[in-house]
């Protein structure tokens, strides 16, 4: 932790075990997430360049703990069991659903998280942004106010980690013409249960259609 806070003078980092992780999220130790680690480092690889994230993978949904998930931190709805992994340093952007998101950390990582009442008019200040460390085969629930984005990964090996969701979060979203427009949240919908604040300094996300609603350095994650 040291270590990371000094690579990193520009970001406040906290242990996702500390007490300000609770605006954010709750850590999970009641499951055995065994078979999905174990599925993720045999049966899942690490891109080449960027991310890679798979919305519902079977192999996972066929594993426990995922039928006590959805019974329980979903209290039955249904949900989908997927995957990320990559190469990110920077922020690029932040997130949110109005549902958790269930994380399970594979190798360690760090997250960068904001809380939604931060928000101005549907755009944020990345002074809002905190980072949280993640060590390997840690699983947090995340909460619906919690703006998130892909993880930063911390070796030049990447990153994976497990995501769940409510099933056809991150599918594709409503027509535009369905959407009411005069709420400015509309605009920022993204996918099916998605709204996204993209960077301006990511130019692939706004040429996918994301709204560039961040404002302050596109920020970076060190770990070397």
């Amino acid at each position: 932790m040291e270590r990371l806070r000094a690579l990193n003078p520009h970001l406040t980092v906290h242990h996702v075990h500390d007490p300000e992780f609770a605006e954010f999220g709750r850590v999970v130790t009641a499951y055995d997430f065994g078979a999905w680690l174990d599925y993720m480092d045999r049966r899942t690889t690490v891109p080449a360049e960027g991310n890679v994230y798979v919305a519902s993978e079977p192999g996972l949904e066929a594993l426990a703990p995922f039928e006590a998930i959805r019974e329980t931190v979903y209290g039955g709805l249904d949900i989908q069991a997927g995957y990320c992994n990559g190469l990110a340093t920077r922020l690029n952007g932040l997130e949110y659903h109005k549902s958790p998101e269930f994380f399970v950390t594979q190798t360690e990582l760090v997250l960068l998280l904001a809380p939604y009442r931060a928000m101005r008019d549907f755009t944020l200040d990345v002074t809002h942004v905190r980072a949280f460390y993640f060590p390997a085969g840690t699983a947090a629930e995340l909460f619906g106010t919690t703006l998130h984005f892909a993880p930063s990964r911390l070796s030049d090996a990447g990153f994976k980690s497990v995501i769940v969701l409510l099933r056809g979060t991150n599918t594709d979203p409503p027509p535009v013409e369905r959407r009411f427009a005069a709420d400015p949240e509309a605009r920022l919908l993204f996918r099916r249960h998605k709204w996204l604040l993209a960077h301006p300094d990511n130019p692939p996300l706004l040429a996918r259609g994301g709204v560039a609603a961040l404002t302050g350095p596109n920020l970076e994650v060190r770990y070397r």
